[in-house]
């Protein structure tokens, strides 16, 4: 430690007149009238000279600068992968345990010796280790992200002097960007140790199963099948598909070249209700690199074969000609269409009668309704009665789409069956592109729409609008959700709703305040591009309408019942009041065990008595959720639900040792890339002399009160002692 004393003027100033001060002040006190001891003579001086220098102190204002000198040493993240394909064996030893081998040898005693070493393991994640346990890590990740944990180790070291990484990876990421172009600006070196060896490995994989997530009993379910392999081109192989432990379609192929895949297309018959669970399984080969992707596993929800879904249109409309054939098209829904005629009665069916609306056994068979463009001013209010009756006493879900002739007045005879909290107000009809919000991202209904927008902007899009898409038209304006009321899609700068999704009680309503939509198909087919927007929306809107669910007052839902493996899983919770308000301000968590997993979930408040929480990646198998929502010392109430997710690893997608991207990473940062028994030759790649660091603290000793207190007390102690004595 050293220290400085600097004065605003030169120093020889104040050390002149402290001298001249001193002396002064002896030669006052050489002889003092009267005469007293000598001892009080020099106490009198010391507080004479204190309170010159104190006075100098607040004069020439000093600062006493001080300056501390630490070594601190260099810090060096070591990152293991801990994903499942680090249990492959390119030799006779796995690369997890290769992995195991180097770092149990000296070369991280004489690392340790010169930097702060910081362990951590990666799969989906980051994960801090202590040095003593890589014996016991088990590598079993669901998957890889490289480039994540190089970024976020070095986010977690910034505080210290981090100086570079030792990664133990085989190179096969399946999550997150490329680790080679975070390697490109990471700016420090990274040490890639070699753990196994690319060589033409025989594998043969089931890559990809494409299927619907719902079917129907008794109605053919087209699946297909893809299969991808390394070393095996030209041989034969079988496909098989079980559901449960029984054989349900079997298919034989030819395995393709390396880098291609062939697809297999198979019909299945699903037969009874609810959530079916089949499994692929392909044949194996001797001396295949790991058998762990010669089987997968995916779940169809299996519906009731005929649904009846009826439609009331205002007038014939491009909407409901366009609607009524997509839907009708599904072999799954029958469909009945009613068009009012002028007066308010409805155009005649030359196959069967009209149904007598006005008697509630006529409605018993009815799974859904759809309203387009109606009611209008002319509509029978009996009717409009009845369909309140239907669809708020006994729950029918309903599907409302906006139209040009709709009467705001009659439309206000439903609005206790709408998700409106009051009526919108009417406009001139105005041509609009509508934006969807976060909610409408993920529902059910509008994933059919972003996922397509998604991809056409590379997946970067964080509000997704429909401008690729032909414009719809809207007469209204000022829409007022009601409080349980989710917008999936709006438009303006203000982001007015337009679209609406409710879920009350155990019933389900659509609401869209646009028409239109019947373009998306139309003018998109004329001009040659692709038209499975519209009918991906309206089938997947009616069966997310049919699909039923309970009227508790805490339900919690996955946002999907199926999910793909390495698929990133949320979990939503709706929480009422008794007269199904929406509730906020809950503590909402979830309990979720599945296969060799069991932990908490805490659900954050989205509003609106809506709660969320996105989950890690999943193994495969089947997970069980036991929410509980709480306020104060109240149970709200409980439920219970599960989800399943594809007993598949990314991790055996691609199983090849990537060595080029290892080299590559070392290469572009200055590393390198070694073997794992030599990584003690090469430690001098990272720059771990340690840093003096030099931290300064200046101390202004004149603008402290204490200089000042110390002036006025030895000055008046001064003159209080000379009164006592009677000095001149």
């Amino acid at each position: 430690m050293t220290f400085d004393l600097k004065f605003a003027a030169p120093a020889f100033y104040p050390l002149i007149l402290l001298a001249l001060g001193v002396a002064f002040t002896l030669f006052v006190y050489r002889t003092t009238t009267p005469r007293v001891s000598n001892l009080l003579r020099r106490v009198l001086a010391m507080l004479r000279t204190v309170a010159l220098a104190a006075a100098l102190l607040l004069l020439f204002e000093p600062t006493l600068s001080l300056a501390v000198k630490q070594s601190q040493k260099p810090a060096v993240a070591i990152l293991v992968d801990r994903s499942a394909s680090m249990t492959l064996s390119d030799s006779t030893q796995s690369r997890a345990d290769l992995a195991k081998q180097a770092l149990s040898r000296p070369w991280l005693a004489q690392l340790r010796e010169q930097a702060e070493v910081f362990l951590y393991s990666f799969g989906d994640t980051l994960q801090a280790l202590a040095l003593d346990s890589i014996a016991a890590l088990k590598f079993d990740g669901d998957g890889s992200n490289l480039a994540n944990a190089l970024t976020a180790a070095k986010q977690q070291l910034a505080h210290r002097e981090y100086r570079g990484a030792i990664v133990f990876s085989d190179g096969a990421y399946n999550i997150g960007s490329n680790p080679g172009r975070v390697a490109e600006s990471y700016g420090l070196p990274i040490i890639t140790a070699q753990i196994g060896a690319r060589r033409d490995a025989r594998d043969a994989l089931i890559s990809e199963v494409v299927t619907n997530e719902v079917a129907y009993a008794d109605t053919k379910l087209p699946v297909a099948i893809s299969v991808s392999a390394s070393g095996l081109a030209g041989r034969q192989a079988r496909l098989r598909v079980y559901e449960g432990e029984n054989e349900v379609a079997t298919q034989s192929l030819v395995l393709p070249s390396d880098n291609t895949q062939v697809t297999a297309s198979v019909s299945l018959l699903p037969q009874q209700v609810g959530l079916t669970r089949y499994t692929v399984s392909l044949d194996h080969f001797e001396g295949e690199l790991t058998t762990e992707n010669n089987r997968r596993a995916f779940y169809v929800k299996v519906l009731k074969s005929k649904l009846t879904i009826w439609i009331f249109a205002g007038a014939p409309s491009a909407d409901f000609a366009f609607l009524q054939r997509t839907i009708a098209h599904d072999p799954n829904f029958q469909v009945r269409g009613f068009v009012q005629r002028p007066g308010g009665s409805f155009y005649a069916d030359a196959t069967q009668a009209l149904p007598a609306f006005r008697r509630p056994e006529e409605w018993q068979p009815v799974d859904a309704v759809l309203l387009v463009d109606f009611p209008r001013r002319d509509s029978d209010r009996s009717l409009l009665d009845m369909l309140v009756k239907q669809l708020g006493e006994n729950a029918k879900p309903l599907f409302y789409l906006h139209g040009p002739g709709v009467d705001l007045n009659m439309l206000g005879q439903l609005r206790g069956v709408l998700p409106l909290a009051a009526l919108p107000n009417a406009m001139s009809e105005q041509i609009i592109s509508v934006q969807f919000t976060p909610a409408g991202f993920s529902h059910p209904v509008t994933r059919a729409i972003t996922d397509r927008l998604a991809k056409s902007a590379n997946g970067r899009a964080t509000a997704l609008s429909t401008d690729e898409l032909p414009p719809l038209f809207s007469n209204v304006y000022n829409l007022k959700p009601s409080p349980n009321a989710e917008t999936l899609a709006g438009a303006g700068s203000r982001m007015e709703s337009l679209w609406l999704a409710q879920k009350n009680a155990n019933r389900k309503t659509i609401a869209i305040f646009t028409y239109g939509i019947w373009r998306w198909k139309s003018l998109l087919e004329a001009v040659g591009k692709n038209t499975e927007t519209y009918e991906s929306m309206m089938t997947g809107l009616v069966r997310w309408l049919v699909t039923k669910e309970d009227a508790k007052l805490v339900r919690f839902e996955s946002n999907k019942e199926i999910y793909r493996g390495g698929e990133q899983i949320e979990l939503m919770a709706q929480v009422y009041h008794e007269d199904y308000r929406p509730y906020e301000g809950a503590q909402v968590k979830a309990q979720l065990t599945g296969p060799q997993f069991n932990q908490e979930i805490t659900l954050q408040d989205a509003g609106s008595g809506l709660y969320r929480a996105r989950l890690q990646v999943l193994g495969g198998g089947e997970y069980l959720y036991k929410g509980t929502a709480v306020a104060g010392d109240r149970t709200l109430g409980e439920d219970s639900g599960r989800f399943s997710v594809e007993p598949f690893s990314l991790e055996f997608l691609d199983t090849r040792y990537n060595e080029p991207l290892l080299r590559q990473m070392a290469q572009l940062t200055g590393g390198a890339y070694v073997a794992s028994d030599s990584l003690g030759d090469y430690l001098s790649r990272l720059p771990l002399q340690p840093t003096t660091k030099v931290e300064s603290y200046n101390l202004a000793l004149w603008g402290r009160p204490s200089v000042l207190v110390i002036l006025l007390l030895t000055l008046g102690l001064e003159w209080f002692i000379r009164r006592r004595q009677g000095m001149l």
